[in-house]
């Protein structure tokens, strides 16, 4: 079974935050807060799922709830103008992902300037 595939020290510069870890390495949980919005970004490394939760604060739910399931892997980008962890499409194309190389499309997570969540592809 593979992996996921990223760099979790740049994901905790990325986020600024200290992940919560569950036992054993399971689970990596970033809670990213800015007010009124809150976001949570859950990786299970051994399954390769990734779980992104935007919640408004004072509701019960999340508005948003992203499930990538078989994910082989996320990277973190930083230009002159943002930053955003890149999550290749879960299922959607053959080959093997490592973080050093651009997966073909699938979606992004901006952090810098302000939180935001997109799709993307690149020519291939």
């Amino acid at each position: 079974m593979p992996n996921f595939s990223w760099e979790p020290l740049d994901f905790l510069e990325a986020l600024e935050v200290v992940p919560v870890v569950g036992e054993y390495g399971i689970y990596y949980q970033y809670l990213v807060s800015r007010a009124p919005l809150s976001l949570s970004l859950t990786i299970w490394p051994l399954d390769s799922d990734v779980e992104i939760l935007f919640k408004n604060e004072g509701a019960a739910e999340p508005f948003v709830r992203l499930n990538l399931l078989d994910c082989p892997g996320a990277r973190v980008i930083r230009d002159d103008r943002r930053t955003y962890i890149e999550f290749s499409a879960a299922r959607v194309f053959g080959g093997r992902f490592d973080h050093a190389h651009t997966p073909p499309y699938g979606f992004q997570l901006q952090i810098q300037p302000f939180i935001q969540m997109s799709t993307f592809s690149y020519p291939v």
